[in-house]
């Protein structure tokens, strides 16, 4: 069966829940005009896709210390699901160029209903592994499909506020499935917990799969693919910041709530009352993002990243608990604004018919950044200090930050000064 495809809206003749999708993605102005809106039909399985991303994210770390994991091989799990996504993104652009968009989606859905099942059956540290390559296959597809498809259909001076818009959705998403996990926690030890869990997890990745297959059409353009100039100044720039964010924010990743349990001496049941700050995640990435596409992404993401290198250095050195929920939230409220702002800066360089490899060539910048970070970061705290990939990651966000802003003056004034020459000419 052919899908309806995105640039058919307007016509007659589509109907079901496909073309009630397609209607819920168009907003009539006061004047009677149809004016595009957001995507509203990739919220529900972006939600029902993430709700494994909260338990994951806290307990991955925990779960593989009780099964005797050292913090290289905790780190290890982060880089490999990285090291995936580096390979894996490539292909993705490719075939989204070639096949489109929706197929992809399914497929990525479909990976993860099966990780989600690996995950439930996991009880040793290879199985942890070949669950985390299965989770970076899919978030790979994923998430790439997705930027693509709000580049394809929302204009580039309100898609900052969109791309929030789906961290949103993940976020929510992810609070569901923690809310669910942790409740489980709370009467079932803590294997037993994260098996029901990833059970419960994988039902929900099958209804995300079911609701896309319905509900979820074609936004890819007809023609031959033409790629962007791939190397010019800005796109150099921009490849460079999002690679350096990247680096400094895996380099803690696993090693943040591993500081947690070892310093604070928290059970896992307390995790959830230090991560509420991450509820911002749910509420503020559209705001930021409609923020930047006011005032400047760039200044956004700088103003941002400020913010998480005084966070993140000032973590190991923290009195006590409470000091550190409020910090953590500073963090999330700094990443909120980064992100989106970056996801847009991305797409804006892209053409319609190449969107998806020239997004997939910004993708692997930013994993090739990752992917150096959770291993670096725990070798780091295991043989140095506790504190040193903390003081690392803020240094080079600090550093980052401060570049940023010395180019955006220096582009700001050679623009001035070239509009004044011109004004002076006879």
């Amino acid at each position: 069966m052919t899908s309806p495809r995105w640039d058919s809206i307007s016509s007659e003749g589509y109907s079901g829940k496909q073309g009630r999708a397609f209607r819920e993605a168009i907003d009539p102005d006061p004047n009677g005009a149809q004016i595009a809106n957001e995507p509203a039909f990739l919220y529900r399985p972006i939600l029902l896709a993430s709700v494994s991303l909260g338990m994951l994210s806290i307990l991955l770390p925990i779960y593989a210390r009780q099964l005797g994991a050292s913090a290289t091989a905790i780190g290890g799990l982060f880089s490999v699901f990285t090291a995936v996504l580096l390979v894996v993104r490539p292909l993705t652009g490719w075939a989204l160029d070639h096949y489109g968009r929706r197929p992809l989606l399914l497929l990525a859905l479909l990976i993860y209903l099966v990780c989600m099942l690996v995950f439930g059956r996991s009880i040793d540290l290879p199985s942890l592994y070949a669950g985390r390559v299965l989770h970076g296959i899919g978030a790979a597809v994923m998430w790439l499909t997705l930027r693509t498809v709000v580049a394809d259909i929302v204009p580039d001076q309100r898609r900052a506020r969109i791309m929030g818009r789906l961290t949103e959705q993940s976020a929510r998403g992810s609070m569901l499935g923690a809310f669910f996990g942790f409740t489980l926690l709370g009467f079932l030890p803590l294997a037993a917990a994260w098996q029901w869990s990833f059970l419960g997890y994988a039902a929900l990745s099958l209804v995300a799969l079911v609701q896309t297959w319905y509900r979820v059409p074609e936004t890819k353009s007809d023609g031959e693919p033409s790629l962007v100039p791939p190397w010019d100044i800005g796109a150099v720039a921009l490849s460079a910041l999002v690679a350096v964010v990247a680096l400094a924010e895996a380099l803690i990743g696993p090693i943040f709530l591993i500081m947690l349990t070892d310093r604070f001496e928290l059970e896992p049941s307390m995790l959830g009352m230090v991560m509420a700050g991450g509820i911002l995640y749910a509420i503020l990435p559209s705001r930021a993002g409609a923020w930047g596409d006011r005032i400047g992404r760039y200044r956004v993401v700088v103003l941002g990243l400020a913010l998480a290198a005084f966070a993140n250095g000032s973590f190991p050195f923290l009195p006590s608990v409470w000091v550190l929920i409020l910090v953590y939230t500073v963090l999330v409220g700094a990443w909120c604004m980064v992100t989106p702002q970056l996801d847009a800066l991305v797409t804006s360089r892209t053409s319609p018919l190449s969107r998806g490899r020239t997004v997939a060539r910004y993708e692997f910048v930013r994993g090739a950044g990752a992917a150096c970070g959770p291993l670096a970061g725990g070798w780091l705290y295991d043989e140095w200090h506790v504190a040193a990939p903390f003081v690392a990651n803020s240094s080079l966000l600090l550093l980052t930050a401060v570049t940023t802003l010395v180019v955006l003056v220096y582009s700001h004034k050679r623009v001035a000064g070239s509009t004044r020459d011109q004004v002076g000419e006879p």
